[in-house]
């Protein structure tokens, strides 16, 4: 006879193919990103260059590269505790990995981080320097990939920065030309100096992108209100607004 621990792997596989979950908390709202991946890949959208902008240990990274197998994915993130598991990923065909603090012009930056890989590590703000004990080297999207993106990549940015995404996204206007989808963490709460929701909207408005789909919401620990989550905008131009029917 299984064990219910045995069958706990077989129970996902099968609720998999339901419209159903099973939680023992308050439903996670934060896990629609591999879902839309595999949604747009279903619809033929193919990019051949995919940048993970906060890559952390590569989680998107890996579900990104099951979507859209022939890829190229590059890796950026510039926290010491992630570069050796990131750099073993990049050994791998089709991965690159820069260790580089994504930001608005090339300059020396401070992080706040641990020794150990956290999701939460980030470049300080002037508020917070005095929290900052790690300097790395910062670059724009633009320095790093503006000879490698051009109109016929299809390209995908993803960037989880801790509130600098505008930052990094005005250090990307050239490449944003060639760029036809965007998945940006956002806040509902202002955090010291990072930009606002409707900064960002404004943004890629004026870039030609319009908000394709929410693919994910954060709650806060104490009472589940809405903290952060994840915007995907898609270029206006691209073949994926090619279906505007409601039913």
């Amino acid at each position: 006879m299984m064990s219910p621990i045995s069958l706990t792997p077989l129970l996902k596989k099968l609720l998999a193919y339901t419209p159903y979950r099973i939680s023992r908390s308050a439903p996670n709202r934060f896990e629609g990103i591999e879902a839309f991946l595999g949604q747009i890949a279903r619809r033929d959208y193919r990019p051949r260059v995919i940048i993970d902008g906060g890559a952390h240990l590569g989680w998107f990274a890996k579900k990104a590269r099951t979507a859209f197998p022939a890829a190229d994915i590059h890796l950026v993130d510039p926290q010491p505790a992630c570069a050796a598991t990131l750099r073993a990923t990049a050994t791998l065909p089709g991965f690159h990995f820069h260790p580089i603090a994504l930001t608005s012009e090339r300059k020396t930056v401070r992080m706040i981080c641990d020794e150990v890989p956290n999701t939460g590590a980030h470049v300080a703000w002037s508020g917070n320097q005095h929290q900052a004990n790690v300097d790395v080297q910062g670059d724009t999207l633009d320095a790093l990939f503006g000879k490698s993106i051009d109109a016929e990549s299809r390209a995908f940015v993803k960037l989880d920065l801790q509130g600098h995404e505008l930052l990094a996204l005005r250090g990307g206007r050239q490449i944003l030309r060639h760029v036809e989808l965007v998945l940006t963490e956002f806040s509902f709460f202002r955090q010291l100096e990072e930009a606002s929701a409707a900064d960002l909207l404004l943004f890629l408005d004026e870039a030609e992108f319009d908000l394709f789909d929410i693919v994910g919401v954060a709650g806060r620990v104490r009472d589940d209100r809405a903290r952060s989550g994840d915007l995907v905008f898609a270029r206006r131009q691209s073949p994926l607004w090619a279906d505007r029917t409601w039913g």
